[in-house]
């Protein structure tokens, strides 16, 4: 019983921490194209100190949860390629006894190439990531919504 009343308890004050604790700030910028032209959207990820987040690229098997990005789906443009992390690092991890990689408060983010189909769509979605202290250890598991206008020339 006291093990089950101690996990409900760690449990729960995850939860407090993480919605607490921001240690991720992003930055969407608005890109311009007209229809039938490709563009890269740029998801840039400004971290405090000492935090890093997961690569999308990631190996799922060893353990970390990787960042993943999910595109809302519309008409007006048409995603191309898979998407590609920025400044990524690369560092072997006690913990997960692999090789992590990361993105850390030097910069960095994700670029994903897109075809415009429409006048000036714009691409929404949800970044879903794990952010975690190089000096403590914790981790938590925001979300993050965003929106980036594509504007005609």
């Amino acid at each position: 019983m006291k093990y089950i009343i101690v996990s409900i308890f760690t449990l729960l004050s995850l939860q407090v921490n993480s919605q607490l604790l921001d240690p991720a700030d992003w930055e969407f910028s608005s890109v311009t194209a007209k229809v039938g032209e490709t563009q890269e959207i740029k998801l840039q990820v400004i971290l405090d100190d000492s935090w890093y987040i997961y690569s999308n690229d990631q190996d799922t098997d060893l353990g970390p949860r990787p960042t993943e990005v999910i595109f809302e789906r519309h008409s007006s443009y048409e995603l191309l390629g898979e998407l590609r992390p920025i400044k990524v690092k690369e560092k072997y991890d006690d913990i997960w006894e692999g090789n992590i990689r990361y993105i850390d408060e030097s910069g960095g983010g994700f670029v994903q190439k897109i075809k415009i189909l429409q006048d000036n769509p714009v691409i929404r979605g949800t970044i879903v990531y794990s952010a975690c202290s190089m000096v403590t250890g914790q981790c938590v598991f925001p979300e993050e919504e965003f929106k980036i206008k594509v504007l005609n020339p």
